[in-house]
């Protein structure tokens, strides 16, 4: 069984994603287990998003974005922080934690900055079976914390 955290990180296409890229080019590593999704912005990413990762298995969820005020497409950093403290809450509420939720902002081409904080986020999380968690509507079912692939309802 793989014991890594499986980690998703919403990485906004500019800063953040570049930041992925740095850390490729310095020939830097971090855990296979780490999924990266590029959005145009992190103010694109909701709590359904980051409610689905969880329910499809993922152990923690990045949010990686640009430092507040240099936001490519003036986005208040406010917006992108409300919607981090909202899904806390709710992380809370339904007793997931919130460790295995980050808002990570680095300045863009930081490699080493990216390796270490998801070094930090796995160290949090861990690796161990934990239950995956339906959310929805009622129709979800949890799926097995050692599929964590997205699959097409049928």
């Amino acid at each position: 069984m793989n014991d890594q955290a499986r980690i998703l990180v919403f990485a906004c296409n500019w800063d953040g994603l570049s930041c992925v890229e740095a850390a490729a080019r310095e020939g830097l590593c971090y855990p296979a287990s780490v999924k990266v999704v590029r959005v145009s912005c992190l103010s694109r990413v909701h709590l359904g998003l980051i409610l689905k990762a969880f329910e499809l298995g993922a152990d923690g969820v990045m949010l990686l974005g640009c430092q507040p005020d240099e936001c490519h497409y003036d986005v208040d950093s406010k917006c992108v922080a409300g919607q981090y403290e909202k899904a806390l809450g709710v992380l809370g509420l339904m007793g997931l934690g919130s460790e295995r939720l980050a808002l990570v902002h680095l300045p863009r081409g930081d490699g080493a900055g990216f390796v270490e904080q998801v070094d930090l986020l796995a160290s949090r999380v861990g690796g161990g079976e934990k239950p995956a968690v339906a959310v929805g509507s009622g129709r979800s079912e949890a799926k097995p914390a050692s599929d964590w692939r997205f699959r097409s309802e049928g």
